[in-house]
């Protein structure tokens, strides 16, 4: 079966806000009305189904249990496909992207199949999906054909022109600092009174003078991104999510390589403030260590990271 990644959909039993009631996703069909965030309400044009076996890991479904998103959202537990996205603070995230091992995670459910649905509105628009908003289908190149009736859209509309672009109703970050600042409040949220466990990780390098570059990761909490303090001695640059994924990581075992962390100072890092530079996490102070090919600086305090190399 295909792999499905930037396309996305409900599970069976996820309830959509209709303007008289709330349907499961399963018994809305064509021509039915839902509530869309920048629509009004739109006609339900098509519903594209995709059915997958219980043991396969990669079609694992997102568990977002209520409130994880903030005051009441979702309303109640939302279990949506890894690559389907939810309007957060006006932008969409990919469901994949938010899980963090805590009230968002990603793991098996009962039954022998995984059984998703998505709507076409002809258009890509959101919907209260169990009191949250979240996608419907956004048509590009090739994602139709991911859904295992997608021959049911050709017979009904034979004359339909093939999408030549994805377009979406918000913008949808993957990575860096609008990423970034989504994920903050969800991650404070749910780790209220969670102990942090061994960190891992370095400072990789600055570039410029004005990117420091590296990763931080807790094995005890894989999937959680650690929020780090940049600081110069005594005076904090800023702080950063360490959520960016890189490969290299993935393949170390380090988590699912969403560990890695890129911060741009608010102005260049001197010399000066290279010599006294380091990164520790916020919720405890612990700092992370310089890569272990650079070279040491034996007057700086236990706590701060090794003298840093600067990549012009």
């Amino acid at each position: 079966m295909t792999n499905l990644t930037t396309s996305g959909a409900y599970l069976r039993g996820t309830q959509i806000l209709t303007p008289t009631a709330l349907v499961p996703v399963e018994n809305l069909r064509i021509g039915d009305r839902v509530v869309t965030r920048f629509g009004g309400t739109r006609v339900i044009q098509w519903i594209g189904r995709q059915d997958f076996a219980a043991d396969d890991a990669a079609q694992y479904p997102v568990h977002i249990r209520p409130g994880a998103l903030g005051e009441k959202f979702p309303a109640r537990d939302l279990y949506v496909s890894p690559g389907h996205s939810l309007l957060v603070e006006d932008r969409l995230i990919m469901a994949r992207l938010l899980v963090h091992g805590i009230t968002i995670t990603q793991g098996p459910v009962a039954g022998a199949w995984i059984e998703y649905f998505n709507l076409d509105l002809g258009v890509h628009d959101c919907v209260i999906a169990e009191g949250t908003w979240a996608e419907t289908y956004a048509d590009a190149p090739g994602l139709r054909a991911q859904f295992h009736n997608a021959a049911s859209f050709t017979a009904r509309y034979p004359d339909h022109p093939p999408a030549l672009e994805l377009t979406l109703c918000a913008e949808r970050p993957e990575r860096g600092s609008r990423l970034n600042a989504i994920l903050r409040p969800i991650v404070a949220r749910a780790t209220e009174g969670v102990t942090p466990g061994r960190l891992e990780g370095y400072v990789e390098r600055v570039e410029n003078h004005w990117k420091v570059i590296g990763w931080a990761h807790e094995p005890s909490n894989p999937a959680l991104p650690v929020l780090l303090e940049i600081r110069a001695g005594d005076e904090v640059l800023g702080t950063v999510l360490a959520c960016d994924h890189r490969v290299d990581l993935e393949v170390a075992g380090k988590g699912s390589g969403r560990c890695a962390f890129s911060f741009t100072a608010p102005r260049r890092l001197t010399p000066e403030m290279l010599e006294v530079l380091y990164v520790r996490r916020a919720a405890d102070g612990v700092a992370l260590a310089a890569a272990p090919e650079l070279p040491a600086a034996p007057d700086l305090l236990p706590t701060q990271a090794p003298h840093l190399r600067l990549v012009q």
